[in-house]
């Protein structure tokens, strides 16, 4: 991947969509998590998440990711709020985890689990959760029946895994989980810490990578997908699924 996608990226407060409220209410619907769990965030980014998760509990995180510079914002971060104890920061590639079986008390995982495949990250990452232990992951969802043709074709290209929630649903249950909760992300999640960040990252980065061609057809593949959502927000979103082993 060329820098200047890690340089636009790298400076957002989030990687994703996503929101310190609907980190908290997933947390809250984990009734018999630990007094001091043992917690592990896939995929973590800059770690504004693993943040919330590390001041609300009395536990320890251990956060990964396949990109140093992220784990290095998180370790700087967490240092200025005290939290430097509570989190591990580890490098490395969340289709391949290095953990002992059954070492974590939940599984975190916003806006990540795409990459891998949402039926393959649940397959995948339970072996790692203790007996009742939980897993909380945000997955882009279908919202509404037929999409507009632009939209439609978007996400065949942007992302052709993409289910609706009842899908979902299956998927979860077919995997050996039992549904605890689920709630859509509100559009809040999308603006705040990403996407109104990322219009003036792409302002900025526009100028500085005037005469490169990739680059241009980058910024605008974001502009496009920022569009969609602008229009399109009813037909689809972030749904965070809260699941037990």
């Amino acid at each position: 991947m060329d820098d200047f996608i890690y340089e636009v990226f790298e400076t957002l407060p989030r990687q994703g969509p996503g929101n310190a409220h609907s980190t908290r209410r997933a947390l809250e619907l984990m009734a018999n998590l630990p007094g001091k769990p043992d917690i592990l965030d896939v995929g973590c980014g800059v770690g504004m998440q693993t943040l919330v998760l590390a001041d609300l509990t009395d536990g320890t995180l251990t956060a990964v990711d396949n990109h140093q510079p992220f784990l290095d914002t998180l370790r700087t971060n967490a240092d200025k709020k005290d939290l430097s104890a509570e989190i591990r920061c580890v490098h490395g590639d969340m289709s391949s985890l290095n953990f002992e079986s059954e070492s974590f008390d939940a599984i975190w995982s916003e806006g990540a689990i795409y990459i891998i495949g949402f039926e393959k990250g649940l397959q995948a990452w339970k072996q790692y959760l203790r007996p009742q232990g939980y897993l909380a992951v945000t997955e882009v969802t279908w919202l509404k029946e037929n999409p507009p043709g632009d939209l439609q074709k978007f996400w065949e290209e942007e992302y052709p895994a993409i289910n609706d929630i009842d899908t979902n649903l299956r998927i979860i249950d077919a995997c050996g989980y039992h549904l605890i909760d689920r709630f859509i992300l509100p559009e809040s999640a999308w603006w705040d810490d990403y996407y109104q960040p990322l219009e003036d990252r792409i302002k900025l980065f526009r100028d500085n990578y005037r005469d490169n061609r990739q680059a241009r057809a980058f910024f605008d593949a974001l502009d496009t997908e920022i569009d969609m959502y602008r229009t399109y927000s009813d037909f689809y979103g972030y749904v965070f699924y809260i699941l037990q082993r």
